[in-house]
């Protein structure tokens, strides 16, 4: 009985690190036909049990409207209402138990379309801003092994890009995930675990592409998960001893 009990927690634990997220938000600033694509499409995955649109252009979400939402979105295409404040609101969202989050492109472009505030600098950041050109539309993992690959084959996975995308920098602290093949960044983890994403949501993008979004935001952060199980190991190793 002791046996399955341990079993028991085993599984429950792990299902609750692996789990999808249940809501998403996607916070953007861009016209409607494409959110609502991207929307569709991310829906499509089958990983959210719902998934809203979220205005950044013509005002800009307050903490009270992220909160009830376990992963959020953020991308612009359009000049953003208040780079500054939506940066500090989505640090915030994150700070106070937001499970997954979220930056894509054009954030990292530069000027108004630049999500800013505290997502910009510190702990937050993986991607920063550099200068803006074409991108290969390909993707390369740098770190194959990283979960928000699972399931994913990149040879599959195809993105709308122009000369208006982000050549980045990568942050200090962030882990770099994926790049063009050609030298750009795209894909890069915080220190704190934000994960950014030199990808258009809103463009004619591969299904394949909304699945590898849909995985940054939904898979467990590495050292979340290292911690998890080195925690269940430890009780487990204790349960056995009780035993003897």
């Amino acid at each position: 009985m002791r046996k399955f009990g341990i079993h028991g927690v085993l599984i429950a634990v792990l299902s609750a690190v692996c789990a999808d997220a249940g809501t998403l938000a996607i916070v953007n600033a861009d016209s409607s036909a494409p959110a609502t694509a991207a929307q569709a499409a991310l829906l499509a995955t089958g990983r959210f049990d719902a998934v809203d649109l979220i205005d950044a252009y013509g005002s800009s979400p307050v903490l009270g409207t992220l909160s009830g939402y376990d992963a959020v979105l953020a991308y612009s295409n359009r000049q953003l209402w208040d780079p500054t404040g939506l940066g500090n609101v989505l640090a915030q969202y994150y700070n106070l138990g937001g499970k997954h989050l979220t930056l894509a492109t054009y954030a990292f472009s530069g000027g108004p379309l630049e999500i800013g505030g505290a997502m910009g600098s510190g702990n937050y950041a993986a991607l920063t801003y550099g200068s803006t050109g074409d991108v290969s539309g390909s993707l390369v993992a740098t770190v194959p092994s990283d979960l928000i690959f699972a399931n994913i084959d990149l040879a599959s996975v195809s993105y709308a890009h122009n000369v208006n995308f982000a050549h980045p920098g990568l942050a200090a602290g962030a882990t770099l995930l994926a790049t063009d093949g050609s030298g750009v960044d795209m894909i890069a983890r915080s220190a704190n675990g934000v994960i950014d994403v030199n990808i258009y949501p809103g463009g004619a993008n591969s299904q394949a592409t909304y699945v590898l979004l849909a995985n940054t935001l939904t898979s467990p952060e590495p050292r979340l998960t290292i911690l998890v199980l080195g925690a269940l190991a430890a009780g487990f190793r204790g349960w056995r001893r009780s035993r003897r």
